[in-house]
């Protein structure tokens, strides 16, 4: 590969990135101004599929973040079960 290829698969991917910080900017710009009635939300998920359309990079990273479990139940979930698993692989070594 030549050094002005290189040069233009560079230019491309920081002109990509540009552009795509202008869009974000540009969309944050028009949540901010959005008058949102926080009396009709019920539902934070039911709103954002609404206007999903409206922000969908906003709306994408929202998503994202209102998928993370708030509480440890899964968690301990996980640990009891590798504890069972283990104290079972623990007996079964020790019987045979």
């Amino acid at each position: 590969m030549d050094d002005d290829s290189s040069l233009d698969i560079f230019q491309m991917i920081v002109g990509s990135i540009e552009a795509t910080k202008k869009l974000v900017k540009r969309e944050i710009l028009v949540f901010w101004h959005y008058q949102v009635d926080v009396k009709e939300i019920k539902c934070p998920f039911q709103w954002w599929e609404k206007h999903e359309a409206m922000f969908p990079t906003i709306g994408f990273l929202v998503h994202q973040i209102l998928r993370i479990v708030g509480s440890q139940i899964e968690t301990k979930r996980i640990f009891s079960l590798v504890g069972f698993f283990t104290s079972f692989k623990r007996c079964h070594f020790i019987i045979n």
